[in-house]
């Protein structure tokens, strides 16, 4: 016969024996994971001195929590790319794209108060975003949740297409999908092609604000999912199957 029923020809009785006895303590130890004991066993052997509470609670994070650097990078990163976004993209007195008073110095060293556009605050405002745009792509990228990927992909896409526009006022799309500022350009830029671009909901930085909170949110439940095999009474999470337990602890 060939198979199980071959085991004895070639390991002999005492093989079998062997590897049944083997079978037999893995699903016996996978139970006494999955209902807890495992992890109460541990907390009774460590639990005999108050200096050592804390290295259960290490034996089974080291194995189970996901929430790695990345996964936090990633949060802020794109935390911080949404705020920039909305700043950039707001609307009515929070607008960057409204006139109000600016008081400038003429030759004469007379203080003159007109009113313009803000060029300073939209410049920094722009700078900060293609810095927050920039670190979010590499953190977002270095991830392994194909959700995340997928989001910070689509995020690229969305650059992509409005590359033509963004060279316009001194924003420049790089092969590696990196945004950077030509300060000459983005100075003489012209004030509608940059409300066309950041100003409001729709604009590109209010759907890349979207996108930004979409991937940061992403990264929370991405943590969150897989964050303990227990609950706070030691007791399996039901939530996880057979496969990602195996593939948190081993």
């Amino acid at each position: 016969m060939s198979g199980l029923f071959g085991m004895g020809s070639m390991f002999g009785s005492s093989g079998v024996n062997n590897w049944m006895g083997n079978m037999t303590n893995l699903y016996a130890d996978y139970n006494s994971i999955r209902n807890g004991s495992y992890y109460k066993l541990l907390k009774a052997y460590y639990g005999q001195d108050s200096s050592s509470k804390s290295r259960v609670d290490d034996v089974v994070s080291k194995k189970s929590n996901p929430e790695n650097k990345e996964l936090k990078a990633t949060k802020a990163d794109a935390a911080d790319l949404a705020d920039s976004a909305e700043a950039l993209s707001a609307v009515g007195s929070k607008s960057l794209f409204q006139k109000k008073e600016i008081t400038t110095t003429d030759e004469n060293g007379k203080e003159v108060k007109t009113m313009d556009y803000d060029r300073e605050a939209i410049e920094k405002a722009v700078t900060s975003f293609v810095d927050k745009y920039n670190e979010t792509i590499k953190s977002g990228g270095s991830v392994s949740s194909p959700n995340i990927l997928r989001k910070t992909l689509q995020l690229t896409q969305m650059t992509t297409a409005n590359k033509r526009a963004l060279s316009e006022v001194g924003i420049n799309v790089s092969n590696s999908n990196k945004l950077s500022v030509d300060e000459d350009t983005l100075k003489k830029a012209d004030i509608n092609k940059l409300k066309s671009l950041f100003e409001g909901r729709n604009s590109y930085a209010g759907r890349v604000a979207d996108k930004a909170s979409q991937i940061s949110q992403a990264a929370v439940t991405e943590a969150s999912k897989k964050s303990s095999l227990y609950t706070n009474s030691g007791s399996y999470n039901n939530k996880y199957n057979y496969n990602s337990m195996f593939d948190s602890l081993y």
